[in-house]
């Protein structure tokens, strides 16, 4: 039988109450390895994500997919909903062999990986700013889609237009934020007894405080 400190050093998160923010469908992977480390997880998403309320900006950017010279997705929901269309219109990864792609982070090139693709520019830091740096030097005379939420900043897009790209955007998903708390939740949050919050984007974090 294992001793006290060793079920303890398995499970190091055993008096731990966490709570993620996430829409559900996307917190279970989280919630199941926090769990296994001992940890007490509760879920209320900030956001709700859905398609755009119209898609035909999109579906004429993936017709004219060969005119643009990078993919910038800001995102893993931008990469779910982009590829997910461009399957819908009848289109394959072949499509995007000509252009070159870059993810804002390491989730994004991940999820630009599981659907076999290669993201060319991935920043260290998972920040617009610091994607922008990286584009900044392969900007001049260049066109880039940015593929991005209903709601987000415009500094990527203003950096690289000031330095002399053609930038066109377009909204692959809408963010929405949940209105209301679970009742159960709201009143463990008031009572000090989550440990934890967990928050993956700055709309998340601004649905969280509202």
């Amino acid at each position: 039988m294992d001793s006290p400190a060793r079920a303890n050093s398995d499970r190091p998160l055993q008096d731990a109450c966490i709570l993620l923010t996430r829409p559900s469908d996307q917190s279970e992977d989280l919630r199941e390895r926090l769990e296994s480390l001992g940890a007490t997880v509760l879920v209320q998403p900030g956001i709700v994500i859905s398609d755009p309320p119209d898609w035909t900006p999109v579906d004429a950017a993936i017709g004219r997919l060969d005119q643009f010279d990078w993919l910038v997705f800001s995102s893993s929901n931008g990469v779910r909903y982009f590829l997910d269309r461009l399957a819908h219109l009848g289109r394959g990864i072949d499509q995007l062999t000509r252009v070159r792609l870059a993810a804002i982070g390491p989730g994004t090139a991940a999820e630009l990986c599981e659907r076999g693709l290669h993201a060319d520019i991935v920043p260290e830091q998972y920040r617009a700013e610091s994607l922008a740096a990286a584009l900044v030097p392969e900007a001049s005379g260049h066109r880039f889609l940015l593929i991005r939420a209903s709601r987000g900043r415009e500094v990527l897009a203003e950096q690289l237009a000031a330095a002399g790209a053609t930038v066109e955007q377009v909204v692959a998903y809408t963010t929405t934020d949940v209105a209301h708390a679970d009742p159960n939740i709201a009143a463990a949050l008031s009572a000090g007894q989550i440990d934890w919050v967990t928050i993956t984007s700055s709309a998340i974090a601004r649905a969280l405080v509202a």
